[in-house]
């Protein structure tokens, strides 16, 4: 009885969906709809609302982004801090005509950190970025990893960047952030940039971009007036970068690999946060390296929710699940896969411990 009822609560959870708020006010993300929601209330009620994510987050072919998503200085600018928590976005979007392309299109002022942005982006517009398309006021993005994949297919300009196309005025703070992804254009790239794209009215010192990596790949043009670091730069280095840039932001395939560049970015800190990955042999944000032993994460995302139950399921009915880690999913440590962990699981999802 106690099996069936935790089985019917989980799936009454499901049923009555409705984006939550933890005691401090700040949203709760761990779905598409959550997502969705999300974004409606920052275009419709309130530009300044803060949340967190709870969950990985794949958007499938959902265009939903936050803000005002026309390309205009009009419109509502998202002003809240999004934190991330370590968790994965993962996106699809395709835009066409004059609009937006970033999970976060227009910012005033806002905070977003501890966010890893995967998939891809396709725009037909301007200021396509894997966080941020136009930011105003002063906006700070930290402990951000985008390995998405860009690609601008303006025939103009582009203003295209890991980061931010392009800051529009006030103080823009780039921390602590990561790019393995790529940028892709089809013209002549004008005004792209390694981190941060464009800067309306030249004012250099009002971007600065501190302690940040850039490991992916460009097809900039080496017109000299196309200035790929753009920016105050601060301890930040790129690879493989085919436009002349300062001798002192260059990397090599062997710094990156012995922990050279890892450790000139964590910078002496006591808090740990840039590391050394030696399974893939490059620098990467603590907050994003886990541990491949997660009790509970059978599907090795690095999170424990509901869709390790429904993998979990569907193995113990004989299903093919791929990936599907023995290890972690043996929740009830007795050497076997069955009910019973299926049911401890649900348990753990429901309430947060494996009592």
């Amino acid at each position: 009885m106690k099996r069936l009822l935790l089985l019917l609560a989980l799936f009454l959870s499901l049923s009555a969906w409705a984006i939550e708020q933890d005691n401090d006010g700040y949203y709760l993300i761990g779905s598409a709809a959550d997502w969705d929601e999300f974004a409606a209330i920052v275009l419709n009620t309130n530009a300044s609302a803060n949340a967190i994510m709870i969950a990985d987050v794949d958007l499938g072919d959902d265009q939903t982004r936050i803000g005002d998503t026309r390309g205009n200085e009009l419109g509502v600018k998202y002003s809240g801090t999004f934190d991330g928590q370590g968790h994965t976005l993962t996106i699809a979007y395709n835009i066409t005509g004059n609009n937006m392309c970033a999970p976060f299109t227009k910012v005033n002022g806002a905070t977003i950190k501890n966010l890893h942005v995967n998939g891809t982006l396709v725009t037909m517009f301007c200021h396509c970025a894997g966080v941020i398309a136009d930011a105003y006021g002063t906006t700070t993005i930290e402990n951000i990893w985008v390995s998405a994949d860009i690609t601008s297919k303006n025939t103009s300009y582009d203003e295209c960047a890991a980061f931010v196309g392009c800051k529009k005025n006030g103080t823009l703070i780039i921390k602590d952030c990561l790019f393995s992804g790529s940028i892709i254009t089809i013209n002549n790239s004008i005004w792209n940039g390694a981190f941060l794209g464009f800067i309306d009215g030249e004012n250099y010192t009002t971007a600065t971009i501190t302690n940040c990596l850039s490991t992916g790949t460009f097809n900039y043009s080496t017109d000299p007036s196309n200035i790929p670091n753009r920016g105050t730069i601060i301890n930040s280095y790129i690879k493989k970068f085919p436009t002349s840039i300062p001798e002192e932001m260059q990397c090599t395939v062997e710094q990156l690999a012995d922990g050279t560049i890892a450790t000139a970015l964590q910078a002496g800190r006591e808090e740990e946060v840039w590391v050394q990955d030696t399974e893939n042999g490059t620098p990467m944000l603590k907050i994003f390296m886990h541990t491949s032993s997660m009790l509970g994460d059978v599907n090795n995302d690095h999170s424990v929710d509901i869709n390790d139950v429904t993998d979990m399921i569907d193995y113990v009915l004989g299903k093919p699940v791929t990936p599907f880690n023995e290890i972690n999913a043996n929740v009830c440590d007795d050497a076997t896969i069955d009910i019973n962990d299926v049911t401890t699981l649900i348990n753990f999802v429901l309430t947060g411990t494996w009592e």
